[in-house]
């Protein structure tokens, strides 16, 4: 099911319940421990249908929720916690204390909660979201990484973000295949060392996709190429590719900022350094699969030693640059 599929049947989460009420007490208490602290009004006297559906990705609290009434919420500063409220349905209003204001809308925009101002929120009736819990040390220290420069203050990321520019429809992806993956119990959802790679993918689609003061960080260093840059990125990607490299271990690699390195890829290679650390990883796939170590050997071993733990989405990325299936390969390389 797509994010924007809101209603009780097949909504995001759903085996992962954790709230199914009508009482605002109980409501607020649960969304808190989930969350973190804040108070909960019904507006013009609604009656809730509160759910919550949530499940924990290493440090991120991943999150559907939904009031099924107008509500309003005040969000006191923790200095300990950042939210990113993805609306799916339905819109909200969000206020700052210093007077920043915005609205929300389903699948077209979010609004950020920072850790050191206080926040409300104002939920309409039909208003769902995905709501998304990042410890502060966590996103400082990974833009501190990307960056490579240290981060000794909040981020102030701008209130609402635009779910429909590029870089927001990256990180609607983003959040949607975690989503698939827990939802369908997948090896990326189980494995600790996958959570991993799952939180780096969310953290940098997050600082792309928000804008802010931080965007300046992301894009210096933006002149012509560097000698060894790319080339040291290149081989920590060949030398690495089966461990998942993240875009912060390769800008750590490289010497340079993740802004910076993006670009000497698209200018000298045409595509991402996440794309070029993806085709590496089928080309060793296919190598495997045309090469294989016994006669054991399945398409799910070779899938997994490369990474591709989806393998719906390994059999479609493998057709696709290979015009044919990975089990074709296989049953053919036995054959022969």
């Amino acid at each position: 099911m797509p994010l924007s599929s809101t209603t009780a049947a097949d909504e995001p989460l759903r085996q992962h319940g954790r709230l199914r009420t009508g009482d605002v007490a109980l409501a607020q208490r649960v969304v808190a421990e989930v969350y973190e602290p804040h108070t909960l009004r019904p507006l013009n006297g609604a009656r809730l249908d509160a759910r919550l559906n949530a499940v924990q990705n290493g440090g991120l609290t991943l999150g559907y929720l939904t009031y099924g009434a107008e509500v309003g919420i005040t969000l006191p500063p923790s200095d300990h916690w950042y939210h990113v409220n993805i609306t799916l349905a339905g819109t909200s209003r969000v206020a700052r204390e210093g007077g920043e204001r915005g609205t929300t809308r389903g699948m077209n925009s979010a609004a950020i909660l920072l850790p050191h101002r206080a926040q409300t929120i104002d939920w309409a009736a039909d208003a769902a979201q995905f709501a998304l819990k990042i410890p502060r040390a966590d996103i400082e220290g990974h833009l501190a990484g990307l960056v490579r420069k240290p981060i000794d203050k909040p981020i102030d990321f701008d209130l609402v973000m635009n779910l429909e520019s590029p870089a927001g429809r990256g990180l609607l992806r983003c959040i949607e295949f975690v989503r698939a993956e827990w939802e369908e119990d997948g090896i990326l959802a189980r494995d600790a060392g996958s959570r991993r790679q799952l939180e780096s993918m969310i953290m940098t689609n997050l600082l792309m996709a928000a804008s802010g003061p931080h965007q300046r960080l992301l894009r210096r260093e933006t002149g012509p190429a560097r000698p060894g840059v790319l080339r040291r990125a290149l081989d920590y990607i060949h030398e690495n590719a089966q461990s998942l490299p993240t875009l912060r271990d390769l800008t750590e690699a490289a010497g340079v900022s993740a802004r910076t390195l993006q670009l000497q890829f698209l200018t000298h290679l045409g595509c991402t350094p996440t794309q070029y650390l993806r085709d590496v990883r089928l080309r060793g796939a296919r190598t495997d699969l045309l090469h294989p170590s016994s006669d054991t050997v399945t398409v799910a071993d070779v899938a997994a030693a490369w990474g591709f733990y989806n393998h719906g989405r390994f059999s479609s990325l493998y057709r696709s640059a290979y015009g044919e299936s990975p089990s074709q390969t296989l049953r053919r390389t036995k054959g022969a």
